[in-house]
């Protein structure tokens, strides 16, 4: 059966082989029995390589093991037949020669102390077999006797994050930023590293931006609890999230004005029902930030929790404070006129702030629905009909809810039929209006 392997690592072999220095001259005088062997050992592993490059792998494998057959002490060959062996398709076969693989792999180790290829070899052969400790002794013997290697040294600064040995990633970071004069581009890595160790002071000062870096550590922990499948999974979210928290309150001692410590704090309360203390957070913020826009973000996350409450009033009161800090706010003139659309709430007044999101951004799916609807509750049936159809058009995904509105529409516009086939559509998109059904039964808008 045929086997092989990369370019690559054809082209890696015969660079081996090239640095090994395996090849020996004699003399033209007579030769001994050693040198003869030697001799021949050359001969088989040279003509082996020659195969191998041919593609001829089954002659190869047998012309390097008669070449080791007349020199045992060939390290440059060792080298190659584990290679060899590593670089199999068939992962049976791998797992067959393992063995002799990581055999022949410790003698050439043991022949060639101090080639920093074979050392290599043996590093990432532990690691194929999830040996990541022997894999690490291995690095750092070969970092021992190549100091200026910085591809072992990042090497080692993953293999020591995946064993959680954090100090010692830290020490191969500060190392490799200095030998590769990357010192600043490595800070986010020491920051976690920091972060993972409790050292949260230390993590600050790694941090080049902290309001970017809690956004992406709760952007992260949020995909993961989304994700958590076991409770043990939820136990570490749980513990990710203490931690991120307790970060928030070391930003906000170091820049008791930023924002955004306090906004994703409060959202880690209200993800965990602890609405006190949410709102206590955002309080505390709002006495201490000082930009328009920063607390306009506050009262804006504030009403937004409201709104989950149902304390509606409470909602408006501080989108009212938002849009007087940030009158452009986009987001809270689109929500705050759909909420008031739902109440039919001062619908003239909700028709203009929707409006104004539609000056900035005309073909916004959401705000042309969020426009329709508030034509629709004022009894402007054609015109909502125009938007939601131009809503549909501009859509990115598809959406149960502007189906459901724009069947509406159709309806009151006396088109019975694409009514139906609109709210049909809603339900496949798992619509949960309560009276989405009962429309379709009674063939009819219900309020």
């Amino acid at each position: 059966m045929k086997r092989g392997g990369s370019v690559a690592l054809l082209i890696m072999t015969v660079a081996a082989c090239v640095s090994c220095g395996s090849v020996r001259h004699a003399s033209k005088d007579s030769l001994s029995a050693s040198q003869t062997d030697s001799y021949a050992g050359n001969y088989f592993y040279l003509e082996g390589i020659r195969m191998y490059n041919n593609g001829q792998y089954d002659a190869a494998l047998d012309l390097m093991t008669h070449s080791l057959e007349y020199d045992t002490a060939s390290a440059a060959t060792c080298y190659s037949l584990a290679q060899f062996y590593m670089s199999l398709r068939d992962r049976a076969l791998v797992n067959r020669y393992a063995g002799k693989t990581q055999e022949l792999l410790l003698k050439a180790v043991r022949l060639e102390p101090d080639n920093y290829w074979y050392r290599r070899l043996l590093a990432m052969n532990y690691l194929r077999q999830n040996r990541q400790a022997d894999a690490i002794e291995q690095y750092e013997e070969i970092l021992r006797r190549f100091p200026g290697r910085t591809d072992v040294l990042i090497t080692l600064a993953g293999l020591y994050d995946d064993a959680g040995d954090y100090e010692k990633e830290l020490r191969a970071l500060k190392r490799y930023g200095q030998l590769e004069d990357v010192d600043d581009e490595l800070k986010f890595q020491r920051f976690v590293c920091y972060l993972q160790m409790g050292q949260l002071d230390s993590a600050y000062y790694e941090a080049d931006n902290p309001s970017e870096i809690i956004q992406l550590l709760m952007n992260t922990t949020r995909d993961m609890i989304e994700q958590a499948e076991t409770q043990l999974d939820r136990i570490r979210c749980r513990s990710l999230l203490d931690v991120t928290m307790s970060f928030c309150d070391v930003i906000s001692a170091h820049e008791p004005d930023l924002a955004e410590p306090y906004r994703q704090k409060s959202i880690a309360y209200f993800w965990f029902g602890q609405n006190e203390e949410a709102l206590a957070v955002l309080e505390k913020g709002l006495r201490n930030v000082r930009t328009p826009s920063d607390k306009a973000l506050l009262y804006n996350t504030r009403g937004d929790f409201y709104h989950s409450m149902g304390e509606i009033g409470l909602m408006y009161a501080d989108y009212d404070s938002t849009l007087v800090y940030d009158p452009g706010n986009i987001n809270v003139l689109n929500n705050y006129a759909y909420y008031m659309s739902l109440e039919d709430r001062d619908l003239e007044r909700a028709l203009s702030m929707s409006a104004v999101t539609l000056e900035m951004e005309p073909l916004n799916a959401t705000y042309l629905d969020t426009y329709a609807w508030i034509l629709f509750r004022l009894k402007r049936y054609k015109e909502a009909l125009g938007y939601l159809e131009k809503a549909l058009r501009y859509l990115d995904t598809e959406n149960a809810e502007i189906y459901e509105h724009y069947g509406d529409a159709l309806f009151m516009c006396g088109e019975v039929d694409k009514a139906l086939e609109n709210w049909h559509r809603a339900v496949q998109l798992n619509g949960n209006s309560p009276k989405l059904d009962q429309k379709i039964k009674q063939k009819r808008y219900l309020e």
